[in-house]
């Protein structure tokens, strides 16, 4: 691993989080876990916004963030900041519980509810 890999860069810089969902794509636990820290808090607030009860929350995070690391590869495809990918990933996959299967997809591209 080279230096600028390791280096550490604040958890709003857009390049580093790019490159951490592409790590995440690639199978890296580590990159997973750093790419979680630096959204966890936002897609937690999209889950208790969604789900009054904490139980539903915490639920529906096992579900975003399963869904974000098995799919990594076709969201790293997709355009826009990691922030917008990660949040609307999490918007999708907590609006599917009150909709039909049938007419889930994913807001940013061909990801429905089959991908879960």
């Amino acid at each position: 691993m080279t230096a600028a890999e390791t280096e550490q860069r604040p958890p709003g810089d857009g390049v580093s989080n790019h490159l951490l969902l592409e790590r995440v794509a690639a199978g890296d636990a580590l990159a997973f876990g750093t790419l979680y820290d630096v959204f966890a808090a936002e897609t937690y607030a999209i889950c208790l916004y969604k789900f009054a009860m904490p139980s539903s929350a915490d639920k529906a995070m096992v579900k975003i963030w399963i869904f974000i690391w098995s799919h990594a590869a076709a969201l790293n495809e997709q355009t826009g900041s990691t922030k917008s990918i990660v949040l609307s990933t999490a918007w999708a996959v907590t609006s599917q519980r009150r909709r039909s299967p049938s007419t889930t997809a994913h807001p940013k591209g061909p990801l429905g509810p089959s991908c879960l």
